[in-house]
């Protein structure tokens, strides 16, 4: 009972965060980890929202415990990300020593869309923003759960974009497509339209406290 309910605290994290609610998306963050202190992606996705309202200490200290608590967990989350997040934070505090994290990071890089951690530390931090969850990523059930429950159709049918043999899976929920298809002509789903995210968008100074990072994982995502 208590993983479920950090990870259901974990997911209204997340929607609140995809609103730019992120004082919201904190409180459920932090209520998920009380409940489960290795629950590494909740720290991580804690870190952004902090970083986003301007809050760099706050934010590098979600992203240490991330970073504390990645290693031994059953899903990955990349090392080279946490490490990144952590280190920009530093540099939006103004110590230098975030480069360090940064060149650490570099040494961890592990898909293509980790290349743009080179052009960060070649431009010193810049006016980058962190790495985060793509939008409509939410914890689902298990397979096992979901054949012992009685089926309610609150969200509509799921669409599966990363699995997992393990016992929780992600879905992208149609609704969330559908709200993206209704305001984009080009109609892409909410994982096309942000894999390609010019990293430097809507960043001058600090960043845009109603918008999720603008860089993205590209490839398989799998965490905790």
């Amino acid at each position: 009972q208590i993983a479920d309910s950090s990870k259901i605290l974990t997911n209204m994290g997340l929607i609140y965060a995809t609103i730019g609610k992120h004082e919201a998306a904190i409180e459920h963050f932090d209520a998920a980890t009380s409940l489960d202190k290795f629950l590494a992606i909740a720290y991580f996705q804690c870190g952004v929202s902090n970083f986003l309202l301007g809050r760099y200490d706050a934010a590098y200290a979600k992203f240490q415990d991330a970073y504390l608590y990645l290693r031994g967990n059953r899903y990955k989350l990349f090392s080279a990300e946490v490490l990144f997040n952590r280190g920009l934070s530093q540099l939006y505090l103004g110590y230098a020593k975030g480069m360090n994290d940064l060149e650490q990071a570099r040494e961890e890089k592990e898909i293509i869309g980790h290349e743009v951690i080179d052009d960060v530390i070649r431009d010193r931090g810049g006016q980058y923003t962190v790495f985060s969850v793509p939008v409509g990523v939410l914890y689902r059930p298990s397979e096992k759960k979901l054949r012992n429950s009685k089926v309610k159709d609150y969200l509509g049918k799921a669409k599966l974009v990363i699995g997992s043999d393990l016992d929780d899976i992600y879905t992208e929920f149609s609704g969330v497509t559908e709200l993206k298809r209704n305001s984009d002509p080009s109609k892409s789903s909410p994982l096309e339209s942000t894999s390609n995210a010019d990293p430097k968008a809507s960043l001058s100074g600090t960043p845009d406290r109603g918008a999720t990072a603008s860089i993205f994982r590209t490839h398989r995502i799998s965490m905790l």
